[in-house]
């Protein structure tokens, strides 16, 4: 028992020490605040790049999105590393797969043990306003443990929303975020803003029901004569996302009133994206195929980013906290860190871009949720638990593994985004699938650092979970 707890003084001393380190590193880098930029990231929630007007979807349902993208750079092969909102985020805030950050799953706070830096706690040290506004329970700071270095971290689920008070629509977020905007916008800012509505349930707005259609489009939903149903749900989530673009354009067009646009970094991504019917499956947060994993991302800094590029380098959610300190002229590597900062291969339009797999995982959330008072056991349990689906790309293939010596898939990826067609087993040899699962068995090794996470979960928090359906009774 003392070697026990003597090594978990040491993990805890040690996880201190490395978080001190860096901090006083940041402290004292020669750093020149007047140049850095304010950094404005946008998240929405359960977003398809493919179901985005600028990456050639038929629908007109990201006017403000497609803006930015023509005033920056869009990646076309961006995958999340999870296709979960609380899992995915804390990646995007600390450059660190789920199984280095210990939040695998949702309503699963991130490891304390230790403690990962958070991109807002560099802000913090950094001088900047810091403010997050959310619109899902499951990013809650008591959940997920993400409002570390943030000066606010709003998260009012007062509204009736969907089933119960556990989410908000885009205008109500977006109207909280661009108040501490008005009087915080000529300080140095850090703001997060997540928008939830394209997630499911999807509700038609009518306002976008009927969106203008691109007329050199090369993506388009199923039709209403094939699969009625399927195509109703699939305009109703066209209509959700639209309608957040929609409210995002006030906000950029409020960093044009204050006249700090020019002076703001914007990033844009989406968690994860979803299953529209695809196969016969919806949503996500269960598979790792191309509807559920890539995501869009776009950069947009008119000072330093070129305008209206497009680069198809597989890059990952993962990377997106390094690249926005690159941008802010901040160059270090938090502990452990995975993802690497995308600003060379921006800064040189996708040419020669180093060639290397992008990881994605997902792990299954438990068929049983134990009372509180067992949450010490769930926490033990997670750190036990093995992801079900492991998966890369590289160049223009896949391969997703379920864990088991004959479960191995492997796909060429399509000209058209979130297709995938699986090569036969037969055309790829032995040596080259012995090999592939032998890339994922050493990333997962190499990465999953047995982090302690916690589980506390408060019944409340257990039910607004349910509410999102992702937490099963």
């Amino acid at each position: 028992m003392r070697r026990i707890i003597g090594a978990c003084v040491g993990i805890i001393v040690l996880s201190v020490f490395l978080q001190a380190k860096a901090l006083k590193e940041i402290r004292k880098s020669k750093f020149d605040l007047k140049s850095a930029p304010n950094v404005l990231l946008i998240t929405f929630d359960t977003t398809r790049a493919d179901h985005l007007s600028c990456y050639g979807y038929v629908r007109r349902t990201s006017p403000t999105i497609d803006e930015l993208a023509a005033h920056g750079v869009l990646f076309e092969n961006a995958y999340t590393a999870e296709p979960l909102t609380g899992p995915s985020h804390v990646t995007m805030m600390t450059a660190l797969y789920p199984q280095q950050h210990g939040a695998t799953i949702n309503g699963m706070h991130m490891s304390t043990h230790p403690q990962p830096i958070l991109l807002a706690q560099i802000f913090h040290h950094l001088g900047y306003r810091t403010a997050a506004f959310i619109s899902a329970w499951t990013l809650k700071k008591s959940i997920t443990g993400l409002g570390k270095g943030f000066g606010v971290y709003n998260e009012n689920f007062s509204y009736y929303y969907k089933l119960v008070n556990s989410a908000r629509r885009g205008n109500e977020v977006g109207d909280a975020s661009r108040h501490w905007l008005r009087k915080h916008g000529h300080s140095r800012f850090f703001l997060w803003v997540h928008y939830f509505d394209p997630h499911e349930p999807y509700d038609l707005h009518s306002r976008f029901a009927n969106l203008p259609l691109e007329s050199h489009a090369t993506i388009f939903p199923v039709s209403a004569s094939v699969d009625a149903d399927r195509a109703a749900k699939i305009r109703a989530y066209d209509s959700e996302i639209a309608f957040d673009d929609n409210d995002l354009a006030k906000t950029i067009k409020l960093l044009d009133d204050l006249g700090v646009r020019d002076h703001t970094l914007i990033v844009f991504a989406a968690d994860h994206g979803e299953n529209l019917g695809e196969q016969g499956i919806w949503g996500h947060g269960y598979h790792i195929d191309q509807p559920a994993v890539h995501v869009p991302m776009i950069f947009s800094y008119p000072k330093e980013i070129p305008q209206g590029e497009r680069i198809n380098t597989n890059v990952s959610t993962v990377d997106l906290m390094p690249t926005i300190l690159s941008y802010v002229g901040l160059h270090f590597k938090v502990p452990g860190q995975s993802g690497y900062s995308l600003k060379p291969i921006i800064t040189k339009g996708g040419k020669d871009a180093p060639s290397r797999p992008t990881y994605f995982l997902v792990y299954a959330e438990p068929t049983l949720l134990p009372p509180r008072w067992m949450s010490l056991f769930w926490t033990w349990a997670e750190t036990k638990r093995t992801p079900t689906l492991t998966g890369f790309v590289e160049g223009n293939l896949k391969v997703i593994s379920s864990g088991g010596p004959d479960a191995l898939r492997v796909y060429r990826l399509s000209d058209v985004f979130s297709q995938a067609q699986q090569i036969p087993s037969k055309g790829v040899n032995l040596a080259t699938m012995t090999g592939y699962r032998e890339d994922l068995d050493s990333w997962f090794k190499a990465t999953n650092r047995g982090l302690e996470p916690q589980g506390h979960l408060s019944k409340e928090d257990l039910e607004m979970l349910k509410s999102l359906g992702y937490a099963n009774p």
